[in-house]
């Protein structure tokens, strides 16, 4: 998150226009969303939920679950399909979406994080 927090202050402008610094967003993105699915199946495998076969039905389960309040978790499926476009469709990235998350969606990952945490210490294993 770090690294991304860091591109935040460019205008959209500068972010567009140095493709290292808008390739090397894409991949901070790509990473940190990643982990988060990844984290995701994990406490859906641990309490013995099935992990769903497509990424951007990881968060909802979560919430089936109580990990998320269930609006948090329909706004993180638009992350998981994000991700899908960064592996999957590369070359037809566009800098205004990566830019608009790092604006607006970066929180998104945070909280995900104290989401996680929560539940984690509340079930007496954080």
């Amino acid at each position: 998150m770090k690294a991304l927090r860091q591109y935040r202050k460019l205008t959209y402008e500068q972010f567009s226009r140095d493709r290292t610094i808008s390739r090397a967003a894409e991949r901070y993105f790509q990473l940190a969303i990643q982990a988060a699915l990844d984290i995701g199946a994990v406490i859906l495998s641990e309490e013995g939920v099935k992990v769903p076969e497509e990424y951007r039905d990881i968060f909802p389960r979560l919430a089936d679950i109580g990990v998320l309040p269930p609006e948090f978790a329909s706004k993180l499926v638009g992350m998981a399909k994000f991700r899908n476009v960064l592996v999957h469709l590369y070359l037809q990235v566009d800098p205004a979406l990566v830019y608009h998350y790092l604006q607006h969606d970066l929180g998104d990952l945070e909280r995900f994080a104290q989401y996680v945490g929560e539940y984690l210490h509340n079930k007496g294993q954080a």
